[in-house]
């Protein structure tokens, strides 16, 4: 890794409370999820209001409260469960990334394939940016982007082969005190169309600082715009727990 990479990683962790994280197991936070993907999925209001909670060690998580009331998932990389409000398994889904090949937008999803999506998304947004650390991420620095006036800094991150994520390639931004106010990403499970993910109101909860409001919307990959209608998924996040 160059020096100055290596600098502004540093930076960016530091910003986010990075001398804390090692203090913590699992990272729990409660949020009401919205935007047009879900219905466009068949699954209008499935997160509304929800409860995630996350391993910071692995890449598995669980919600609470999924589509109804009590229901609830587990999410492992190679497995996905849904059980009702009286632990009764609903329906599950092995190697479940295999099962998105050749949809696209349109195509709708089962509930499973909706808790592998949503799962390993926001296990994601919730560990960035501590997840660069896992081991065989490559990072690099990128020319920094001028947005709304304001002078980010951009890590391009490539992520490695088995990893649960959007896309191998993803590309942060950051604010002159390295926060993180932008992502960009291309959905593989979504034939890799371009979002951005747009990052605000930042709080610290137990000395790790993260954004509560975030929007994602259409990436226009020709000039690095985005569109802020229709808005793809809303995220916006009540309460953080770290234990």
């Amino acid at each position: 890794m160059k020096t100055s990479t290596r600098q502004l990683l540093d930076k960016i962790l530091t910003a986010h409370g990075g001398e804390n994280i090692a203090k913590f197991k699992s990272v729990k936070l409660r949020a009401n999820i919205g935007g047009v993907t879900w219905a466009i999925k068949g699954h209008e209001n499935a997160l509304a209001d929800v409860e995630f909670t996350g391993s910071l060690t692995e890449q598995k998580a669980h919600w609470k409260n999924p589509f109804q009331p009590g229901y609830s998932s587990i999410f492992e990389t190679g497995k996905v469960q849904l059980f009702d409000e009286n632990g009764t398994l609903l329906e599950e889904l092995k190697n479940p990334r295999e099962s998105f090949k050749g949809q696209v937008i349109e195509t709708p999803w089962s509930r499973v394939q909706l808790i592998y999506f949503s799962s390993y998304a926001t296990w994601n947004y919730a560990t960035a940016p501590f997840n660069f650390q896992v081991p065989g991420t490559e990072l690099n620095e990128l020319e920094d982007w001028v947005e709304n006036g304001e002078t980010l800094s951009r890590l391009e991150v490539i992520y490695p082969d088995g990893f649960a994520t959007h896309s191998k390639l993803q590309i942060f931004y950051f604010d002159k005190n390295g926060l993180l106010k932008r992502h960009d990403y291309w959905p593989e499970i979504l034939g890799g169309t371009s979002a951005t993910q747009i990052i605000q109101d930042h709080k610290s909860f137990d000395g790790i600082v993260t954004g509560t409001k975030r929007r994602i919307y259409i990436l226009n990959d020709v000039d690095n715009s985005y569109q802020s209608d229709p808005v793809l998924v809303s995220i916006d996040i009540l309460n953080v727990n770290f234990e």
